[in-house]
């Protein structure tokens, strides 16, 4: 597959906000900002205080990782494995009769459809 080449403004642009957190992360929030954004970037340069005033952007910490996982934990805990045993089991039983009921009327189908091949006899 080709790749698609971009404008050498483009792709400086690009790059200026790929180094720049902030303006990343208010892309993200809002893409239509995109255009003005870019053309505020040919006017007024990557050295303008705009760029700086934008709101800053929370660092990703590890912490967030290891705090959802110890949730995680912690909700597996509090988890009555039994009550969920007997879930799965109501639900298979529920599968099966419901698997059951297919059967039977696709027997039932089967048996109509013999039926009205073997006809009446031409007398």
């Amino acid at each position: 597959m080709s790749e698609k080449i971009l404008h050498p403004s483009v792709q400086q642009f690009k790059d200026f906000v790929d180094a720049n957190p902030n303006v990343k992360s208010q892309l993200r929030k809002n893409h239509k900002l995109i255009q003005s954004y870019y053309e505020k970037w040919m006017i007024l340069g990557e050295d303008d205080p705009f760029w700086t005033s934008l709101p800053k952007t929370k660092a990703k910490n590890d912490g967030n990782k290891k705090d959802w996982m110890k949730q995680f934990g912690d909700l597996m805990q509090d988890v009555n494995w039994e009550d969920v045993s007997k879930h799965i089991d109501e639900l298979n039983g529920a599968i099966g009769q419901i698997q059951q009921l297919i059967t039977n009327i696709q027997q039932e189908n089967k048996q109509n459809s013999r039926q009205e091949t073997i006809g009446y006899p031409y007398y």
